[in-house]
């Protein structure tokens, strides 16, 4: 009972100090394009009270259903209320929630081993980078492991819970993100594996045998139940659910290159073990593999024996299931930063049940693994301090990904004073031109304007706004429908709204424009 207290108080620690690396102050980083375009789409989804599935684009909808939640909590009801708190509360969340599901783990890999591994997670700086992020890979992370832990459970006892467990989340998983055919069919992989490995020991019996057929039954009803019911919106969309399905043809064609997402085989782990800009500190978590290593090491020099435990089992399963996984989100070209997750959590787990190896082999020198623990866990808190503070919108850092800097902010709110100098206020209307669509994410940061409108070239036929965002590119043809088309008497001067040189993200310059008019309140409104 006493031994209970020491580890449910280092649990309790150990959330503590998830927390206060996730939680505060979860405005600081400029909203990424993805996540502004989550954020515009929840929205539309507050206003409307409707939501569309795209099947192109945008992934499932778990992400801003499950943000009604805080959205409602805090009384926000319109896009222009919503701030990246409210949204940014959902993947801490299920980054705090990941952790306490390690639990179900103790005695499946050991309770010291568990709590190693949930240690890791809770200091690991991609892990916490990606909890405050609003995209869906925290709550797609999320469901995979409650999946892996509920099937394997199951496995264990043949409870009839855990099967409904597995196929809540298997529905869950599937109406977060496409990609979880890569997840589902990882898992079967390393499942093959390990029966191809056991399958002549009569004495290992991977699943239970009674009910079984019944079980299965529940559980895939359960899953396409749970899928169902948030892609059709509770019913309100029944084409969703089958856009669901169509929408791998889309995402197989991205993955084999159709896309400008394209990187190297060794993407992945360039960003994980070592990268580094000039100017910039060495980010690396290389401290994962040796850990994990020995792990496998240790898992694979125990000798068979009859009667072998199925926790040998389950550390097999992780161990194929997360070198199958890095091989395959390797060797897709189709490549961004947040895939990793799903791997690199495989790597946190190995190398958990690794430090307690290393204690154990080094009985009498416990002092050397404490130490070489404690240094990969301070190292661990400095990196995803500075990757969440300093570094958070910086080139510098891994895990940003043609990030919007702090110049999104300056431009946003000059444009919003300029509008509430204009005698229309902030109903003025705002021409913002940006070939490609790459206008954002002012959708989100210039939300309380809601005449802005959003354009890829110059319209000669529209109205001339009184305050205009263009890139340098559409400038000639700016100019010349400003001041060569109209006719005599109805062309306006129009004045830089900033001089200085400002970015929506790297490489990325945009201008501002100011009817004169507009301008000279806007210079009274500053006296």
């Amino acid at each position: 009972m006493k031994n209970s207290g020491y580890y449910i108080l280092a649990w309790c620690a150990v959330l503590a100090l998830a927390v206060a690396l996730r939680l505060p102050n979860l405005q600081r980083r400029p909203m990424h394009t993805d996540e502004a375009v989550h954020a515009v789409k929840l929205g539309d989804l507050l206003e409307t009270g409707t939501y569309r599935y795209d099947a192109n684009e945008y992934h499932g909808p778990t992400l801003n259903l499950f943000t009604l939640i805080p959205a409602a909590l805090r009384g926000q009801t319109r896009l222009a209320e919503l701030d990246e708190t409210t949204l940014r509360l959902i993947p801490v969340f299920f980054g705090l929630a990941l952790i306490l599901l390690l639990a179900l783990l103790a005695r499946v890999v050991g309770r010291t081993a568990t709590l190693a591994s949930a240690i890791w997670v809770a200091v690991s700086p991609v892990q916490v980078f990606y909890s405050r992020y609003y995209i869906q890979e925290m709550l797609f992370l999320f469901f995979s492991v409650l999946l892996l832990i509920a099937i394997f459970r199951y496995g264990r006892s043949a409870h009839w819970g855990w099967v409904l467990t597995a196929g809540c989340a298997l529905g869950l998983l599937h109406a977060t993100k496409e990609t979880d055919i890569l997840i589902i069919a990882t898992m079967m992989m390393a499942a093959a594996v390990v029966w191809l490995e056991h399958r002549q020991r009569s004495d290992v019996a991977f699943w239970p045998r009674r009910h079984l057929s019944w079980h299965l039954l529940v559980f895939f009803l359960s899953a396409l139940l749970v899928s169902g019911l948030f892609y059709t919106v509770f019913l309100t969309h029944p084409q969703g659910f089958l856009d669901s399905f169509r929408t791998y043809q889309g995402y197989f064609q991205r993955g084999i290159g159709q896309s400008l997402h394209l990187h190297s085989l060794y993407y992945y782990f360039k960003l994980l073990f070592f990268f580094h800009l000039p100017g910039k500190p060495v980010w690396s978590e290389a401290w994962l593999p040796p850990f994990a290593l020995l792990a496998v090491a240790r898992i694979f020099r125990r000798p068979t024996e009859r009667g072998e435990d199925k926790a040998i089992v389950f550390k097999k399963w992780l161990i194929f299931y997360t070198l199958a996984l890095g091989i395959i989100y390797s060797v897709i070209p189709y490549k961004t930063p947040w895939n990793i997750l799903s791997f690199q959590f495989g790597l946190l787990l190995l190398a958990g049940i690794g430090s307690i190896d290393l204690l154990e082999m080094l009985k009498k020198k416990r002092w050397i693994a404490i130490l070489i623990g404690v240094i990969c866990f301070t190292g661990m808190i400095r990196q995803a301090v500075l990757l969440n503070g300093r570094y958070d919108s910086d080139p510098g850092n891994p895990w940003v990904y043609a990030h919007p800097g702090p110049d999104v902010r300056v431009i946003s709110e000059r444009v919003e004073a300029a509008a509430r100098a204009a005698p229309e206020g902030v109903q003025s209307h705002v021409q913002v031109i940006v070939p490609g669509h790459e206008y954002w994410p002012l959708p989100w940061t210039l939300r309380q304007l809601p005449n802005a409108g959003w354009y890829e070239r110059v319209d000669d036929q529209s109205p001339v706004a009184p305050i205009i965002l263009v890139t340098p590119d559409e400038e000639p043809a700016l100019s010349r429908k400003l001041y060569l088309l109209p006719p005599p008497g109805q062309k306006h001067l129009y004045m830089r709204l900033w001089q200085e040189y400002l970015e929506l993200r790297p490489g990325k310059e945009i201008r501002g424009y100011v009817r004169k008019d507009v301008w000279d309140l806007l210079q009274d409104s500053k006296k």
